[in-house]
């Protein structure tokens, strides 16, 4: 096990860049001692504790078209985009199966990281005060407009993004002396603002909670302050990234099969590439 703490980006089906990096960590035997992730980094954080490769990377690419995944049918269902139910349903008992057991007997601690409409604070769900992780994974991936709130004990989430993108202060202020945090997103890509369109459409979806539609107007600004804390970080060596080396053009929901393998590829090629340096800052052999 290693004494460190691994943070993984959402970014939907960008997520396939962070599917190779894991699987490339799970074929040299790489365990994290905490895994945090933030909305699809979450979900693709569950196969990795599960000791599966290929097994978020198999879902998108054969599922990403089919509408009780992504599209018209999840959305009657789930009120909402994705098919969760559909996903930790058929796809994970029959189609793609999830290893319940192996996930449920890890000595890993896995951090969901989600957001509180309520309150507009970031709550960081995991085994010893949340029952259910396939509920706070949905919760932490419900993208805002085009997913559904998720309640949880009465409370009601939305994806941890929201609040937190990237919790890599949360991982030092745990302790943890090591952080290594896989992004989706290039090393120059910022936000752009957000339009008075948007903020309008904010308020009429959430006007029951007013403090997240101030969390959500501001998560540009948010965002891109984090990625120059983060060049700053890196460069102090007091976190490991890897990242895209170049920018990425998958969509949120992309639909191409063959841009969403390439990233996972590059992936893959990104983590190869960057395990000797991986492995010095770890401290390990």
């Amino acid at each position: 096990m290693i004494k460190a703490a691994l943070v993984l980006e959402g970014g939907a089906l960008r997520g396939m860049y962070t599917s190779g990096v894991l699987d490339t960590f799970l074929k040299n035997n790489m365990e994290f001692e905490c895994v945090a992730g933030v909305s699809a980094g979450a979900l693709n954080a569950m196969s990795y504790i599960s000791k599966q490769p290929g097994r978020s990377a198999k879902i998108n690419l054969e599922y990403c078209d089919d509408p009780r995944y992504i599209g018209r049918k999840a959305f009657i269902k789930n009120k909402g985009i994705i098919g969760y139910d559909y996903l930790f349903g058929d796809i994970s008992e029959n189609k793609v199966p999830f290893d319940y057991k192996a996930f449920e007997n890890t000595n890993q601690r896995f951090v969901i990281v989600t957001t509180n409409c309520e309150k507009a604070e970031t709550e960081y769900l995991e085994r010893g005060n949340c029952n259910d992780l396939f509920k706070a994974a949905q919760a932490s991936s419900s993208m805002p407009l085009a997913s559904a709130i998720v309640e949880i004990n009465n409370n009601h989430y939305l994806d941890g993004a929201v609040t937190t993108s990237i919790p890599i202060k949360w991982a030092i202020e745990q302790g943890y002396e090591k952080v290594v945090v896989v992004l989706t997103r290039d090393r120059t890509y910022r936000k752009p603002m957000l339009s008075n369109k948007m903020k309008k459409l904010y308020k009429l979806a959430y006007h029951k909670y007013p403090k997240l539609i101030e969390k959500l107007n501001t998560m540009p600004e948010r965002y891109n302050k984090l990625q120059e804390e983060i060049i700053d970080l890196e460069k102090e060596g007091k976190i490991f990234i890897i990242r895209p080396e170049k920018e990425v053009t998958v969509s949120r929901l992309e639909k191409d099969k063959e841009k969403l393998e390439n990233l996972y590829k590059e992936g893959i090629a990104e983590a190869e590439k960057n395990l000797d340096a991986l492995k010095e800052y770890l401290e390990i052999s």
